[in-house]
């Protein structure tokens, strides 16, 4: 499986950005011996923010089809972009499987309403304004977001991060797990649930059944409810409640469900004096050890090493 990548470089584009967005595919290729990924660049003529040069093809001369096309911006909104360029990206981004905003590329996504209706980790603007400007942009604070084929990311770390969990996501998690190791990361970082874990007033709106699942939930965390339970007191079947975590949240039930669980227990182990044992029982976990296991998975350390720090 060979991928054609586009390197869409905007000006003002981070260096830094761009070089975490790219050596996770090179390494890629290295490690498993063949082209999984050709990176073609593509920019307007600008150099980096930092004034190095790069060869660039025009966007106008890129030969279809591209499987992912990634806007790599800066630090703050791109400026002097031609007056087409919106219409330009829409119709490059039609045939595209994959598209993503690196640090402030993700605004140019948004102002062309390609993120409309996605979850988006938006960057180069105060909070307040993103809102008032994307209104129909699922905004979150994570530093990363991916849903279905929309990645958006804020700098550098994160540029990385998305970049080796997106390629688990093609190559395997074995592959997103020598990726992180290579570049000394402690773990692969994974993709946040859009705020948190709570739903937006928007989406508690539209959806009343994933509302009311959401709040199941939230009030059986100790003795946490089956799959099965929770789609019948909303009244769907459990395939049906799958495919809304699916279409709203980009997971599934049971992964939401944990998330819950171990944010509660985080809130307790930081901030309380409950032994382990308590709070691994308080949050459904029924031995020690899984909780331990769960909990480092998801964290990156242990229970116990994170009350030490």
């Amino acid at each position: 499986m060979s991928l054609r990548v586009g390197l869409l470089l905007l000006p003002g584009a981070s260096a830094l950005t761009y070089a975490a967005a790219v050596e996770p595919m090179q390494v890629a290729n290295r490690l498993l011996g063949e082209d999984c990924f050709s990176i073609e660049h593509l920019g307007l003529g600008a150099a980096f923010g930092s004034g190095l040069p790069i060869p660039q093809t025009p966007l106008d001369h890129c030969d279809p089809p591209l499987d992912w096309l990634l806007l790599v911006g800066g630090h703050a909104p791109p400026r002097e972009l031609p007056d087409d360029f919106a219409q330009k990206l829409t119709h490059h981004a039609d045939g595209v499987s994959t598209l993503g905003g690196l640090a402030s590329g993700g605004l140019l996504l948004a102002e062309a309403g390609l993120l409309d209706g996605y979850r988006a980790a938006l960057h180069g603007l105060p909070g307040a304004q993103l809102r008032e400007r994307f209104p129909a942009v699922r905004q979150t604070e994570d530093v990363f977001c991916v849903d279905r084929n929309r990645l958006t990311c804020r700098g550098a770390t994160a540029a990385q991060d998305l970049m080796i969990w997106t390629i688990g996501r093609e190559l395997g998690r074995d592959v997103a797990e020598a990726l992180a190791q290579w570049f000394v990361r402690e773990r692969v970082g994974e993709p946040e649930l859009g705020g948190g874990t709570e739903l937006d007033q928007a989406t508690r709106a539209e959806q009343p059944a994933l509302a009311e699942a959401v709040d199941l939930m939230f009030a059986n965390i100790e003795e946490p409810l089956s799959g099965d339970d929770i789609a019948g007191h909303v009244n769907l079947s459990r395939r049906q409640l799958e495919r809304l975590f699916r279409k709203y949240l980009d997971t599934v039930p049971s992964r939401y469900y944990l998330k819950i669980r171990l944010d509660r227990a985080r809130e307790l182990v930081r901030n309380s004096a409950l032994s382990l044992t308590d709070i691994a029982l308080s949050c459904g976990f029924s031995s020690g050890a899984h909780f331990s296991t769960t909990y480092r998975n998801a964290f990156g350390l242990t229970p116990s090493e994170d009350r030490e720090v």
